[in-house]
């Protein structure tokens, strides 16, 4: 008993140097700038989608006509129907007859002509070199683009899950160590492989190194961080991921290749390459595990006073109670088994009230992540400037972050949950009334209704963490994470397929779902 509460004590201790460090030290910023890097190159690779699989401007290719040395322009004027069909004409007769005799002898002939699918594409090659020109991802393969974004997304889901358990079980850093390893290799080879199938397959380990990495950087900097100081440097990471989607959208101005593009993504491991040789495991993970020498040691090396547990007396003890209470439960949820992870999640459906919260997070956050990803990949519908939207965009998300806690200040999680979707409801359905010859007023819209979308995603993790007990809370924030997921694989087909029956279709959508998610967000047991 004697022994078992000098390492209560000897625990405790330990505890305090951490938060203690956690204030301010060498350890302390070490893990920030592995998590800012991290946040950076998932915001990286992420949006890096945006330019290497733009769609280029393309038309049907017609063998014939273009050794007889017709122009795009002649082709596209008589023979193509849209950019995916051409009509059926016997094309080596006419490739014999100059212009002006072909376009009167089929003049007559296009009523009574079938339209058959092109076979092969003609793409501008005065834009962009990307994975859509590479392999003709147009047309009947336009699924096959979208499949790639899927299958990235996919990956990070599986990264935070599977190497998230693995680092509960294992360790921050070794986590993080396996994701480094899985990039080094996975982002250089995308750009290397001559094959769409072996492509998709890097885009999926990508994936999985990304999201691992996010996930442990992420979790060790909460480990080491007090909580006076947790929001701030936590804010700042996330703040990172929309200043890698500008750092990409610069690059990609400058290199329209997209191999070399893919390539210069994959020097972005180098600074982690480095730092990864000063980046301790995480003190607070090792001593939930009881490696309290190995935690000691760490924490010796950053912290000028040597910690003594055996200097700690009786009376010591007796001050440190209350919070040795706090750490030996939190130490208990750390070591939560899979049995007693579904143990919360079935208190969290057998409960009506807790089954009733959890079921609108899952909606809302399916909701925001979805709406704010298909607001992104809108881009592919307007004839604008990329690179300018992209970089507006990024610059609402980072002001929605700065946004938020002044939000906050005067309306409640729940409140301004409902308040945000409204108004993010009323913008976008007002958007199909704008005729679309007003593009920039439809932009613009847009962009506005991404800014209250991603004000959304950080109130409702805020909510998420206010709704549930401390025995189901990372339950339940941690499914409602793998449902935005979820939103996140679907939204370039949602763009992709319903843009194609009718420009208003996605935007109506849209609308639609966030006007729900603030009606049902009003229902919200308190």
């Amino acid at each position: 008993m004697a022994e078992n509460e000098t390492k209560k004590v000897e625990e405790m201790c330990l505890l305090q140097i951490l938060d203690k460090l956690g204030q301010g030290s060498k350890l302390l910023w070490i893990v920030f700038v592995v998590s800012i890097i991290t946040s950076l190159v998932n915001g990286l690779h992420s949006m890096s989608y945006i330019f290497i699989a733009e769609i280029p401007e393309h038309w049907c290719s017609i063998p014939e006509l273009q050794k007889s040395n017709w122009s795009a322009k002649q082709i596209k004027n008589i023979f193509q129907v849209d950019e995916c069909h051409i009509y059926n004409f016997n094309y080596q007769d006419l490739a014999d007859l100059k212009y002006e005799d072909a376009e009167k002898y089929v003049k007559d002939m296009k009523f009574n002509a079938s339209v058959i699918p092109c076979t092969s594409f003609v793409f501008d090659k005065n834009g962009r070199s990307t994975i859509v020109n590479e392999w003709d991802l147009v047309c009947d393969k336009k699924l096959y683009r979208e499949s790639i974004f899927f299958v990235y997304a996919f990956g990070r889901l599986l990264g935070n899950g599977f190497l998230g358990i693995y680092a509960d079980k294992y360790g921050r850093k070794k986590a993080l160590v396996i994701g480094l390893i899985l990039q080094i290799i996975a982002v250089p080879s995308s750009a290397l492989v001559p094959w769409y199938w072996a492509y998709m397959f890097f885009k999926l380990i990508t994936g999985i190194c990304v999201g691992a990495m996010y996930s442990s950087a992420y979790t060790l900097l909460s480990e080491v961080t007090v909580d006076t100081r947790r929001k701030v440097l936590g804010t700042t990471v996330d703040i990172l991921y929309p200043v890698g989607t500008v750092t990409v959208l610069s690059i990609a101005y400058f290199i329209t290749e997209w191999r070399y593009l893919q390539i210069t993504l994959s020097l972005f491991t180098i600074p982690i390459s480095i730092l990864i040789w000063f980046i301790p495991e995480s003190p607070r993970w090792l001593i939930s595990q009881n490696y309290h020498v190995k935690a000691q040691k760490i924490l010796d090396k950053y912290n000028e006073v040597s910690i003594k547990s055996s200097h700690t007396t009786a009376n010591s003890t007796f001050l440190l109670q209350p919070q040795l209470e706090e750490s030996t439960t939190s130490n208990n949820k750390e070591k939560k088994s899979i049995k007693q992870y579904f143990g919360s999640m079935n208190i969290l459906f057998s409960d009506s009230i807790l089954r009733r919260k959890i079921l609108i997070m899952y909606f809302s956050f399916f909701v925001s992540i979805l709406v704010g990803y298909c607001l992104i990949f809108s881009i592919d519908t307007f004839d604008t400037n990329r690179y300018i939207y992209m970089a507006i965009t990024a610059s609402t998300e980072i002001l929605a972050l700065l946004t938020v806690p002044v939000i906050l200040l005067f309306l409640s999680c729940k409140r301004a949950a409902i308040t945000i979707y409204w108004i993010a409801s009323i913008c976008m359905l007002l958007i199909i009334e704008i005729p679309r010859a007003n593009i920039n007023v439809i932009i613009g819209m847009t962009l506005l209704s991404k800014f209250f979308l991603s004000a959304c995603c950080t109130t409702n993790m805020l909510l998420s963490s206010e709704l549930f007990p401390p025995h189901v809370r990372n339950s339940a924030f941690g499914t409602s994470l793998v449902i935005a997921q979820i939103g996140t694989m679907s939204a370039p087909y949602v763009v992709g397929l319903l843009g194609g029956v009718a420009p208003w279709v996605p935007t109506c959508l849209y609308g639609t779902l966030t006007l729900i998610a603030g009606f049902i967000c009003c229902f919200i047991p308190l």
